[in-house]
């Protein structure tokens, strides 16, 4: 597809020169941007926990591939990080940001190549300016991770099929690797890698086994430790198939519309708009696509639809799918752009349409950005050290960060509590309302983030456990329906600062 000549931007450097400079720019505010308010405590995250561990003992347990974890180690080597937790997990959220930035950058020159400046320009803001990206670049996950393989294997995909070389081959066989070892699931790039590798055009040299050896170093220095352990890693494996296959914590029907949901919550209308002109013009143009750009246009579509056949769900999964429903729309407002010719230049064109697609993106980040600067546990833990009296008795629910009584990790992590805390995943695992009135309980602090799965509609107990399902949701709804409700922070974008807090004084024995 040929960009328009407004599109092209011009200058003494040439081309490549304004490319570059566009990268390291975008890359910079990227990162800039999503390290804000990233020092909340390590502990909130439950994943985040055992990964400082990872990093700190080098004990690793293979629940994903080492992208992230290896590459948090070395920053953490390299820039001399402290070895204390906390350290070590902002050092990590600074690499998941700057996976995310290398990912934006993949994307946005992912745009050019396609159909040219104003693309690109486009879909990097609108990423930039994207709630999911700036959320997950707050955690030590590996959502990052496999969003910049991603990325960097489309990006090579195109490249390689303009100019099918051992080079831009090596490329694409580093930039899948990438994928694989950010998580499991990326091995599904090999999908897209090797059928560009197969049907290229008149391909120069031996790109086979340059593919190959690029995908075999990258994997083999990434995951060193995993491939030294295979025992270990077999175990780690079966275990997340499991996970994938069966669900956790509870069964979720196959195949299931949350990410429905999920797209919903990460775009908007104007996203939608753009997006029905992206394929009603590439339908136009359907005889003269490339398979590249095939592949980019089925992807979101795609891993939307596989994510939907699995119980195991999660907002953050559909970050991939996020990304590349973002970059179309972008292409789309070019797209949108031509139609306005009628009535508009095409230089005011493309400007009112991307920025239209831009600016819907800033509401929801700042809201995302005002909530990474709060704290619910804060307030929580203040308002039971100041409100309550030191003889008060409280069960918890998990995401209610208050220090257990017994523990001594939460004392070291947390000032004590003059009141006795009783902790564990759920508070209505300590009993009854009846049983915990019996123990000396006064009060509970429950999270809507734990107890909120035992009223959603489609979600089922595993096997075996229907028994514990069942009289934990009948201990929230007793407390919900007769407890006094004496504190109260809504659940907000950012769960793990503001899970939905509630404490409640519990009734008294005579109702």
């Amino acid at each position: 597809m040929i960009a328009a000549p407004s599109d092209k931007l011009p200058g003494p450097r040439g081309e490549a020169g304004w490319l570059a400079l566009w990268a390291v720019l975008i890359f910079a505010v990227t990162l800039l941007l999503n390290t804000r308010h990233n020092d909340f405590p390590f502990f909130y995250h439950p994943d985040e926990t055992a990964k400082v561990e990872q990093v700190l003992t080098g004990e690793w347990n293979f629940h994903h591939p080492m992208l992230l974890l290896t590459t948090t180690k070395a920053a953490v080597v390299v820039c001399g990080v402290k070895a204390q937790e906390q350290n070590v997990v902002e050092a990590g959220r600074w690499v998941s940001a700057g996976m995310i930035a290398a990912a934006v950058v993949a994307l946005s020159l992912l745009a050019f190549a396609w159909r040219g400046w104003t693309s690109a320009l486009t879909s990097g803001a609108a990423l930039v300016l994207h709630h999911q990206l700036f959320e997950l670049s707050h955690y030590l996950k590996e959502d990052s991770a496999l969003l910049m393989g991603v990325a960097w294997t489309f990006l090579a995909a195109f490249l390689f099929w303009r100019k099918p070389d051992a080079a831009r081959a090596a490329l694409l066989g580093a930039a899948t690797a990438l994928a694989i070892s950010g998580k499991y699931v990326g091995v599904m790039m090999l999908a897209v890698a090797l059928p560009v590798l197969w049907r290229a055009p008149a391909p120069k040299g031996r790109c086979g086994w340059s593919f190959v050896a690029a995908l075999a170093a990258v994997l083999v220095l990434v995951n060193l430790p995993l491939l030294l352990q295979p025992g270990v890693f077999r175990q780690s494996f079966d275990r997340e198939v499991g996970l994938v296959v069966h669900g956790q914590g509870g069964r979720r029907s196959v195949p299931h519309a949350q990410y429905w949901s999920v797209f919903r919550d990460n775009s908007t209308l104007v996203v939608w708009l753009l997006l029905l002109v992206f394929l009603a013009s590439r339908w136009r143009e359907r005889r003269t696509l490339s398979l590249p750009e095939w592949l980019v246009l089925a992807f979101p579509f795609a891993f939307a639809l596989i994510l939907s056949f699995s119980p195991k769900s999660n907002d953050r999964y559909f970050l991939p799918a996020t990304a590349g429903f973002t970059l179309l729309a972008a292409v789309g407002a070019v797209d949108a752009a031509r139609l306005l010719t009628r009535w508009l230049p095409l230089r005011g064109a493309l400007a009112a349409t991307a920025a239209v697609l831009v600016a819907g993106q800033l509401p929801s980040w700042l809201k995302y950005n005002a909530a990474f600067r709060t704290d619910d546990n804060a307030d929580l833990i203040a308002w039971v050290r100041t409100e309550l009296p030191p003889n008060a008795v409280l069960s918890r629910d998990s995401r209610a960060r208050l220090p257990d009584s017994g523990s001594e990790k939460a004392q070291r992590r947390t000032a004590p509590l003059a009141q006795k805390i009783l902790g564990g995943r759920f508070a209505a695992d300590h009993g009854t309302i009846a049983e915990q009135r019996a123990k000396g309980v006064t009060h509970v602090a429950v999270s809507e983030s734990d107890y909120g799965r035992f009223f959603l509609r489609n979600l089922r107990p595993r096997e075996g456990a229907e028994e514990d399902f069942a009289k934990r949701k009948a201990f929230y709804a007793e407390l919900l329906r007769d407890g006094e409700r004496v504190f109260s922070r809504e659940r907000g974008p950012v769960l793990y600062l503001h899970p939905g807090l509630r404490v409640y004084r519990l009734p008294p024995e005579d109702g």
